[in-house]
C-alpha cells in the first residue's frame, strides 16, 4: 500500500510528517512506499535527501483562484499517477485539493493538525474526512478527533550537555538559544541582539538561528560581541542546540512547542502576529499553564522581556516551576514513544 503524506511549505508541516514517515517505514520494514507532496523546492529537496519520493509544483503566483484551478488538476493527476491507498494531510491551502480529491476517490484519508486552533484548510477538510488527528487537545469539543501528540524525529534525543558544549568549544556559562521559526523573524532577531548588546558582562553564551534574510547583517554585528556564540541562518537539525540550551527565545509554532516540551527548557515565546492567530493560541496555552513567558509582538515591552529572560536563566524557582509545568502538559512525543497504531 502506498501512503501519501501531504505537507505544506513550512517546517511545522514537514517535520511531523517526516517523523510519521520514519515510523511507517520502520514498522513496515520498508515494504510500504511512503510518498510526499510538498510545494516548496527547499523542503522537497530536503525530503528527497531523506530517501523519500516527493511531488508537488511550486508556483510563482499566489493568486487564490488561479492556484486553486491548477491545484485541482494537479491533485487528480497525482492521485491517478501515485494511486495511494492511504492519505494523511498536514494542513495548508496548497494541499487542500489533494486531500479532498483523495477522499472523493475513496482513499482512506485523514488530516493531522498540530496546533490548538485548526487551520482553515483542515477545518474545511474535517467536514469530509473520518479521521482527525490532533497534536494538542482540541478547543472544539464537538469534533470527533484523536489526540496523538506531536511526533518528533529520530534525531530529537537527549544527550550529555557537557560533552556537546565541549565539542562546540563552549564553557559552563548558560546558553541562550534564539530562533524565529524556519523563515526567521526580524523582530525577534532585533530585540534579542539588543539584549545581547546590553548584557556586556559576558555572562551568556549564544546560539542564534537568524533566518536567511537577516543572517549577513547579524553575522557582521555579532563580530563586535565577545560572547561565545554560534550564528547560523538555518539549522535543519536543532537537537544539539536544544540539548545545550538553558533558555530559549522563539516563535510559538506547534513543532517548536513540542521540542521545548520534550527537552524541558524554560522559554520566552513571541508568537507570530499573523498566521490566523495559531501561534498566539499555542503560546497562550503554555502561558496559562505557567509553562512559558509569552510576549505579543504588537505590545512588546523590551524591559519586561529582559527581566523575564534573566529570570528563566538565573532564578532557580522560576526555572523549576516552568520545567515542572512543561512536564505536565507534555506536547512532544519522542520517536520511540510515538504510537504507530495511532496513525494507521
Amino acid at each position: 500500500m502506498k501512503i501519501l503524506l501531504v505537507s505544506e511549505k513550512s517546517a511545522g508541516h514537514v517535520y511531523p510528517a517526516l517523523a510519521i514517515a520514519e515510523k511507517i517505514r520502520d514498522k513496515r520494514s520498508r515494504k510500504d512506499s511512503v510518498i510526499f507532496f510538498n510545494n516548496s523546492r527547499f523542503f522537497k529537496a530536503y525530503i528527497q535527501s531523506k530517501g523519500y519520493s516527493a511531488f508537488g509544483s511550486t508556483y510563482k503566483f499566489r493568486n487564490f483562484l488561479n492556484e486553486s484551478i491548477w491545484r485541482c488538476f494537479e491533485a487528480v493527476y497525482l492521485i491517478i499517477k501515485i494511486r495511494p491507498g492511504r492519505v494523511i494531510g498536514f494542513g495548508g491551502r496548497s494541499s487542500f485539493f489533494l486531500v479532498l480529491f483523495s477522499f472523493i476517490f475513496g482513499r482512506k484519508t485523514s488530516i493531522y493538525e498540530p496546533n490548538l486552533k485548526m487551520g482553515r484548510a483542515n477545518r474545511l477538510l474535517s467536514c469530509f474526512v473520518k479521521d482527525i488527528l490532533r497534536g494538542i487537545c482540541s478547543l472544539d469539543k464537538a469534533k470527533n478527533y484523536k489526540v496523538i501528540g506531536i511526533p518528533l524525529g529520530k534525531n530529537i534525543v537527549k544527550k550529555s550537555k557537557e560533552k556537546l558544549k565541549k565539542g562546540l568549544n563552549f564553557d559552563q556559562r548558560p546558553v541562550v538559544l534564539c530562533f524565529g521559526g524556519s523563515q526567521g523573524s526580524a523582530f525577534i532577531n532585533s530585540n534579542f541582539f539588543n539584549f545581547v548588546k546590553r548584557n556586556k558582562d559576558n555572562l551568556y553564551q549564544i546560539v542564534h538561528i537568524t533566518g536567511k534574510n537577516n543572517y549577513s547583517h547579524l553575522a557582521n554585528s555579532y563580530k563586535l560581541v565577545d560572547n561565545n556564540k554560534i550564528i547560523k541562518d538555518f539549522c535543519p537539525d536543532m537537537s544539539t542546540f536544544y540539548n545545550i540550551a538553558d533558555g530559549i527565545v522563539s516563535r510559538a509554532g506547534a513543532l517548536t512547542l513540542a521540542e521545548i516540551s520534550f527537552y524541558n527548557i524554560p522559554a520566552i515565546l513571541i508568537p507570530h502576529p499573523g498566521a490566523f492567530g495559531h501561534q498566539r493560541i499555542n503560546a497562550r496555552y503554555l502561558g496559562n499553564n505557567k509553562a512559558a513567558f509569552v510576549f505579543n509582538q504588537d505590545d512588546f515591552n523590551f524591559e519586561k522581556f529582559e527581566i523575564c529572560l534573566n529570570k528563566i536563566i538565573w532564578d532557580n524557582s522560576t526555572r523549576e516551576e516552568i520545567k515542572n509545568n512543561l512536564k505536565k502538559i507534555k506536547i512532544g512525543v519522542s520517536y520511540e514513544d510515538f504510537s504507530f497504531n495511532s496513525i494507521i
